[in-house]
């Protein structure tokens, strides 16, 4: 007599490695999330210090329309120098901000390759379990196709 398929689950021989790309992915997304963070506080900071600049300029501004006379010429050199000083500090923080963006970018790509490789890998683990249980179906229907079979000739043995 015909055996019966062997009936079990379906095991995916890549399934560890599907783990550890799911993992890095998740890294990666940590990753990503950190530097998108960083990204976000240096810009705010930029913002700050550019209020801060805008600020200053227009106390200055509104100094000198409001007609007031500014007793020490020193004070308004000292004024500018800082003013000076702060519009240096924006343009670091510029540079500062614009290296974080970049660095987020660069994660954003990372990320998307661990995205790809993982898909690649469950999409892989896809195809292997259709083509099991087409493997599967048509062992049962064969094993289902011999026990009809040898009923029907044990019916014709007995005629």
């Amino acid at each position: 007599m015909a055996q019966a398929p062997k009936k079990g689950r379906f095991k995916y021989n890549l399934e560890t490695v599907l783990k550890v790309k799911k993992i890095f992915e998740k890294q990666e997304q940590e990753k990503f999330a950190a530097a998108q963070r960083k990204a976000d506080e240096e810009k705010r900071k930029e913002e700050a210090m550019r209020r801060f600049e805008n600020e200053k300029l227009d106390e200055l501004r509104a100094k000198f329309e409001s007609g007031q006379t500014i007793s020490n010429f020193g004070e308004i050199l000292l004024r500018r120098s800082h003013l000076d000083k702060v519009k240096k500090e924006v343009v670091k923080q510029v540079k500062v901000k614009k290296e974080a963006e970049t660095q987020m970018e660069q994660q954003r790509k990372e990320l998307e390759r661990a995205m790809k490789e993982r898909k690649v890998f469950e999409k892989d683990k896809d195809h292997k379990k259709d083509a099991w249980k087409k493997v599967m179906d048509k062992d049962e229907s064969d094993f289902l196709d011999e026990i009809a079979t040898q009923r029907h000739v044990r019916k014709d043995e007995k005629k």
